[in-house]
């Protein structure tokens, strides 16, 4: 009889650990509800914008391929763009709290930068300011602020400290 006792004493420590494992794991998972909906569509607006004119002379895709020279913070714009766009797909796609959370700062860089990037090409001689340039700014705002209300949604409890 002493035995089991020993083997349920020493079985419990293992369990605990192990459900403690598990619960670190599933506690840096998200769910964005509805909020993938938006997501999705922020995606779709963005990627559809970078194959819409940017100004009279360059689409959205030639900036960021370089064809066209417009200055570098539309330059810099395009490349956050992209960079937000694949952290918002493999965020969504994995719904891990990491990502998602790499998707928010990503997105609002790419915010800010299109912000400025828009201003350059206001203050520039001869300013010319297409559809796709304000679209990609506005969807690209989209996603930065449904990514940081999902992260902040779930970022206590993605935050405690992994066990050993």
């Amino acid at each position: 009889m002493s035995e089991r006792r020993t083997s349920r004493t020493v079985a419990a420590p293992e369990l605990s650990d192990e459900l403690t494992r598990i619960a670190w794991r599933v506690e840096r998972w998200i769910d964005p509800g509805p909020a993938a909906v938006v997501v999705g569509a922020a995606v779709a607006a963005v990627s559809a914008s970078l194959l819409m004119p940017w100004s009279v002379r360059a689409d959205g895709w030639q900036i960021l391929t370089g064809h066209v020279d417009m200055g570098p913070l539309p330059r810099l714009f395009t490349i956050a763009v992209v960079v937000g766009l694949v952290a918002s797909a493999l965020a969504l796609f994995t719904r891990h709290w990491p990502l998602a959370w790499t998707a928010a700062t990503v997105c609002g860089i790419a915010a800010l930068s299109g912000l400025w990037a828009v201003w350059s090409r206001q203050t520039a001689a001869g300013a010319d300011i297409g559809p796709g340039l304000v679209v990609t700014v506005l969807a690209i705002s989209v996603l930065f602020v449904t990514w940081a209300w999902i992260v902040v949604a779930a970022g206590p409890r993605a935050a405690t400290v992994r066990p050993a």
